[in-house]
């Protein structure tokens, strides 16, 4: 198994495996090791994989286990452009930072693309964190940024959400280093006025997103993008336009938390306000 760099801060392409039927301890062992040096893997070429074997090869990369997602058992979802949440231009941002327990890592595979190319934007909060100068990692260091969301999905009702989350946050597993704070999601760095506030969650944005940070990734048929949902973030920079053709992208996810929970602990939230 080889292992080929997709930008010089993260990613990487799996060469060498075979994606239907590999999977034994030892090439898992070192998929794993691999997810954790580059926090994203790229498996292409391998045909398309049933349901039950995209949660199979999720699953090698948690804990935690891939979650249920529809309250009925279902570990897989389908992420198209006929509906809103698969069409939208997206800013930055990481799934869920607006709940007190993101998602930890997602895996896609494309099974219908448009005959125009179509793509998905990566970053990396841990690259980032680690090209600060010292005297703003210095500041950051002790700051809660608030996370914040509201829907604008017409197909879902759902509450406001709001969570604080260190602006260096440490992963729950490996220990690294993460500067989180997202475009489409901070609202508001607590220990600091307004102005400070906006001021450096803007001075930070400028450096997470600068264009050699990012990493475009174009979506070929049958490719399985497996990433670290804590690390990276990821944007849809255009509109899905269905009328342009179909493209629909199998989900799994990894989590210690349903969206049915979210969703409860939102709503009980917003009522107590």
């Amino acid at each position: 198994m080889r292992f080929r760099p997709l930008h010089p801060d993260f990613g990487a392409e799996v060469l060498d495996f075979n994606i239907q039927t590999g999977g034994t301890a030892e090439e898992i062992e070192e998929l794993r090791r691999a997810y954790d040096e580059y926090s994203m893997l790229l498996f292409r070429g391998g045909g398309r994989l049933a349901p039950e074997r995209h949660v199979e090869i999720a699953g090698w990369f948690g804990p935690p286990e891939p979650v249920d997602n529809s309250g009925e058992g279902d570990f897989v979802s389908v992420l198209q452009n006929g509906d809103s949440a698969g069409s939208m231009k997206l800013p930055f941002h990481s799934d869920l930072t607006y709940t007190d327990d993101p998602i930890q890592a997602i895996c896609l595979q494309a099974i219908e693309l448009p005959s125009k190319p179509t793509s998905t934007t990566y970053v990396s909060g841990s690259a980032a964190w680690f090209s600060l100068p010292a005297d703003l990692q210095a500041r950051l260091e002790g700051l809660t940024l608030r996370h914040f969301y509201r829907t604008r999905m017409r197909e879902f009702d759902w509450p406001d959400f709001i969570a604080e989350h260190p602006v260096r946050k440490s992963h729950p597993r490996t220990g690294k280093p993460i500067l989180f704070v997202t475009e489409n999601h901070a609202e508001r760095i607590l220990e600091l006025d307004e102005d400070e506030s906006r001021a450096l969650i803007d001075e930070l944005f400028g450096h997470l997103y600068a264009p050699e940070r990012q990493y475009e990734h174009v979506w070929q048929l049958n490719d399985v993008l497996m990433w670290d949902n804590l690390v990276l973030q990821h944007a849809r920079t255009e509109q899905s336009d269905p009328g342009e053709g179909k493209r629909a992208l199998q989900r799994v996810a990894l989590s210690d938390t349903t969206l049915g929970q979210h969703l409860e602990k939102a709503r009980a939230q917003a009522a107590a306000a």
